[in-house]
């Protein structure tokens, strides 16, 4: 299993965890690894390989891949072709984010891979539904 399917699988445990608790999305924002970019090796081995989507369609086609492959449980949204959210975010290729109930970011994750974190995320989560319930 590969670092990322194991890392979603501890994605799902925290959905599972804390889902009654807090809402949770998935978006999906542009291609990381089109062939025509910054294609890895791990993507070629495992044949996930998807040209960067040109519509709103196509992401959400990629996306919705991405989902099945992942086994993700939780919500997906697709960000728009025109890359709202990555920009207003700056999201790609993966990052957590815990945005509070006035659409506040109360914690942004460092970007991953390398800064992909999902224990601090749930700190966080536990932190906000804490408030929350106080």
């Amino acid at each position: 299993m590969t670092p990322f399917r194991m890392q979603s699988v501890r994605l799902n445990d925290i959905f599972e965890a804390h889902k009654d608790n807090i809402e949770f999305f998935l978006i999906y924002v542009c291609e990381a690894h089109p062939p025509d970019g910054w294609q890895t090796p791990q993507n070629l081995y495992e044949e996930v390989i998807y040209d960067a989507p040109t519509t709103d369609d196509e992401r959400a086609e990629v996306g919705n891949a991405c989902q099945i492959a992942l086994n993700l449980k939780y919500p997906m949204l697709i960000d728009s072709i025109d890359d709202d959210v990555e920009r207003k975010y700056v999201a790609s290729p993966i990052r957590l984010f815990v945005i509070d109930e006035a659409g506040i970011i109360t914690y942004a994750g460092d970007q991953g891979p390398r800064g992909f974190n999902p224990d601090s995320w749930e700190a966080a989560i536990k932190k906000q539904t804490a408030r929350v319930s106080a």
